[in-house]
């Protein structure tokens, strides 16, 4: 076993001890944050923010669809890791670290390296070495929930919802592929682009970046190395595959290029030391270091100005309602919330309706009629964050507090199952359905449902 291996191992029996922890009482989330945030554990992890994955889906869809797949069905995650790197695993999910998005300023090496890893896809790349990475993506997901439960829970230490989760290493997900492999990658790329009439230019500038850095560095190679090998070979054949291609740039770029200076200007200002951002005449990275040192009073001012120029962005207003939120301005960040749902779309709303609903929940009300408000917005939320176990979490809790028994145990099953609790996942589902009457048709069906993924889970022999 390699030292890795043992690591990996030592992490994994935490996160599971970390869980029933966290099961059994609310107090143990800010405990499990304060693990992520002061041993070993706080490795790369998850981000969740809307505005960041808006932008990822608008460069990578148009590719997955040129692929032949359908862009719905694709997840695509948001790795805190300055390393630069991309990768897939679990089938058709794929991650990007931070450290990659803030590498350029435009989006050509991006919209190079999502065509690369939707190769892999399509290459049928994964067949292999998915033993384990069931149970490691679960652990991740808890990682999420641990971090945003934290904040949920009222504490104004647990740092912006722009960046949560905690202590399982993405690196652990990365699937190592030949070179061989990596060859077949770039031709699919090569052809995806093709059908875009975008050039291949972008992601040959980063791969001779990287093949520069081994030069240097040969011990001392990055995860990016490791899980994509890089050979002189594989850039002379791109760039031989493209040479009498006459494509341009400046269509896409022109139209990526004003919420790509967003997102790096966000990125900068949650990732950035504040008081050098302080420095800056940008009034949004102000008001983002501002907001980190506690001095809302300063923040709030510099956002609402941009807002003011901005009426109908709607991830302004959400990331006023973040602000608000974590600094224990419960009913003011409910009120910034619900503005920012009303301006965006259904789907880029989901985690603002999810933050919403869990800011109302948060208000010590028994005001049924509130209750069911953010209930109402926890379910429209569900059906672009149904992967999100907080959400699930929050449902329960919701309809706990109106009574309704069926529903709320249900809820309890679907946080279990996304978590990796298979056997309190089946518990729940079982409680479930007592419950129900007859006429609960979709409820008693989803239970069943659970119940059958859960056992089919359950005889997995890679979990």
């Amino acid at each position: 076993m390699t030292k890795n291996q043992k690591s990996y191992e030592v992490q994994l029996t935490q996160l599971k001890k970390i869980k029933s922890l966290a099961s059994r009482n609310l107090k143990f989330f800010l405990l499990a944050l304060w693990l992520v945030a002061n041993t070993a554990l706080a490795d790369p992890s998850l981000i969740r923010d809307a505005e960041t994955e808006k932008f990822l889906h608008q460069l990578a869809d148009p590719i997955f669809t040129a692929a032949g797949l359908d862009p719905h069905n694709i997840k695509i995650y948001i790795v805190n890791d300055g390393s630069i790197n991309a990768f897939v695993s679990g089938g058709q999910n794929v991650f990007i670290n931070t450290g990659l998005i803030r590498k350029y300023k435009t989006p050509d090496a991006l919209i190079g390296v999502i065509a690369h890893e939707t190769g892999h896809i399509v290459g049928g790349h994964l067949a292999r070495s998915e033993e384990g990475v069931k149970e490691a993506e679960n652990a991740m997901l808890l990682s999420y929930l641990l971090g945003i439960g934290a904040v949920v829970a009222g504490s104004p230490d647990a740092g912006s919802a722009l960046i949560v989760g905690g202590n399982q290493t993405a690196q652990r997900l990365y699937m190592k592929f030949t070179r061989t492999q990596e060859e077949a990658a770039d031709q699919y790329a090569i052809q995806f682009l093709d059908k875009l009439h975008y050039p291949a230019n972008g992601l040959v500038d980063l791969l001779e970046s990287f093949e520069s850095e081994m030069i240097g560095y040969k011990n001392q190679i990055d995860e990016y190395m490791l899980s994509h090998p890089v050979s002189r070979k594989r850039i002379d054949l791109i760039k031989t595959r493209t040479v009498d291609k006459n494509f341009s740039n400046k269509k896409i770029n022109q139209k990526l290029q004003k919420p790509m200076n967003r997102v790096l200007a966000k990125l900068s200002g949650f990732m950035d030391d504040p008081d050098f951002l302080l420095t800056s005449n940008d009034s949004y990275l102000k008001s983002i270091a501002y907001f980190r040192k506690g001095r809302l009073d300063e923040a709030l001012p510099l956002l609402d100005q941009i807002i003011k120029q901005n009426p109908h962005d709607g991830f302004l207003v959400e990331l006023k309602g973040q602000m608000l939120f974590e600094s224990g301005k419960i009913q003011d960040s409910i009120l910034a919330y619900n503005q920012a749902v009303k301006l965006l779309s259904a789907q880029d709303g989901g985690v603002a309706k999810t933050a919403l609903g869990s800011a109302i929940l948060s208000l010590k009300t028994d005001d049924q009629i509130l209750i069911k408000l953010a209930i109402k917005k926890l379910e429209e939320a569900k059906k672009y964050e149904e992967d999100n176990p907080l959400l699930f979490k929050q449902l329960a809790n919701g309809y706990s507090r109106i009574g309704d028994e069926g529903r709320s145990l249900l809820a309890l099953a679907e946080f279990n199952f996304l978590i990796g609790d298979k056997e309190k996942c089946r518990e729940y589902a079982k409680d479930a359905k007592e419950k129900f009457k007859k006429s609960d048709k979709l409820e008693l069906l989803r239970a069943d449902d659970l119940l059958e993924l859960a056992k089919k889970e359950k005889n997995d022999p890679n979990n």
